[in-house]
C-alpha cells in the first residue's frame, strides 16, 4: 500500500513535556546534541502557520508549567528534609519568568520558528540545572520517593492543557486534510468529520486516504505523490534552516551555577 507519511501532520499523541527533575538527561554533556536538533526539526514542521506555532507553544508552555509545579512541590519536600533550597528557587523563579514569555510569544510573527527554539532551549536548560541541583542535595531512592508523590497531584492540573492542545491538532490536521483532499482531486467530509469528532483515529483516516490513492491510476498516483513530495521537501528545509537560526539567540543557557 502505498504510504502517505510525508505529509506533514501533527502526532494526536500531543505531549511534548520537558524532563522531570529527577530524570536521567537523554544525553551526557559530552555528547552531541545532534538527536535533540532533529527532534526541534521535526517538531517546527507544522509551524508554517500560526495554528502549528500556536500547537508547539502551547505544548511548552504546558511543559513548562509542568515542572514548575513539580519542582515547587519539591522544594517544599526537601525544604521540610532540613536543606537549604535558595539555589532551587532561584531557577524556578527564572522558570515562572520564561513562563510567562512563551505564554505572550507572538503565534503569528514571522519569527515564531525562532523564539520558540530560543524559548525551548532555554526551558531544557532550566529543568537540567533544577534536575542537577536537586542530585546535589538527595540521593537517587529520596529522589524517587519525591516523585511518586507529586506526580499523581500535578497531572490533574494540567488536563485543561491537553484539551485545548488536542483540539488545535484537531484543527490542524483537519487543514492539512482538506489540502491533501485538494492534491487528489475529491473529498470525503464524513472522515474528516468523523476524525473531528474523535470517532476515529488520524491513522484510520490516513489510511482511508491511502485507499483512495491506490485505486487511482499509475500516472495519477505519480502527479499526487510529487506535489505532496515538494510540499514536503519546501517544509524540511524551511524547519531546518529555522532551526538552524534559532540557535545561540536565545538570552542564555539560563543561571551561572
Amino acid at each position: 500500500m502505498v504510504s502517505i507519511s510525508s505529509l506533514v501532520l501533527a502526532d494526536d499523541e500531543e505531549d511534548q513535556d520537558e524532563q522531570d527533575f529527577g530524570d536521567e538527561p537523554q544525553e551526557q554533556e559530552n555528547e552531541t546534541q545532534e538527536p535533540e536538533d532533529n527532534e526541534t526539526e521535526e517538531e517546527i514542521e507544522i509551524m508554517n502557520n500560526s495554528l502549528g506555532a500556536e500547537i508547539r507553544l502551547l505544548q511548552l508552555e504546558k511543559a513548562l508549567l509542568k515542572n514548575i509545579l513539580k519542582g515547587n512541590m519539591a522544594v517544599e519536600v526537601i525544604k521540610g528534609l532540613g536543606y537549604n533550597t535558595s539555589e532551587l528557587e532561584d531557577i524556578l523563579d527564572d522558570m515562572e519568568a520564561l513562563l510567562e514569555e512563551v505564554k505572550t510569544a507572538n503565534t503569528t510573527s514571522n519569527e515564531s520558528v525562532q523564539i520558540f527554539v530560543e524559548l525551548k532551549r532555554e526551558a531544557k536548560n532550566y529543568t537540567r540545572q533544577f534536575r542537577e541541583t536537586v542530585k546535589e542535595l538527595l540521593d537517587d531512592v529520596k529522589i524517587n520517593e519525591i516523585r511518586a508523590t507529586i506526580r499523581e497531584m500535578v497531572n490533574g492540573e494540567l488536563q485543561n492543557y491537553s484539551k485545548r492542545i488536542q483540539n488545535r491538532i484537531r484543527h490542524f490536521n483537519r487543514n492539512q486534510l482538506y489540502r491533501l483532499y485538494g492534491i487528489i482531486g475529491e473529498t470525503n467530509n464524513s472522515f474528516i468529520n468523523e476524525y473531528m469528532n474523535g470517532n476515529i483515529t488520524l491513522n484510520q483516516t490516513k489510511l482511508q486516504i491511502c485507499k483512495m490513492i491506490n485505486q487511482m491510476t499509475k500516472e495519477k498516483k505519480y502527479d499526487v505523490f510529487s506535489e505532496i513530495k515538494e510540499e514536503n521537501i519546501k517544509g524540511k528545509i524551511h524547519a531546518k534552516y529555522s532551526a538552524e537560526n534559532g540557535h545561540g539567540k536565545g538570552k542564555g543557557n539560563g543561571r551561572n551555577k
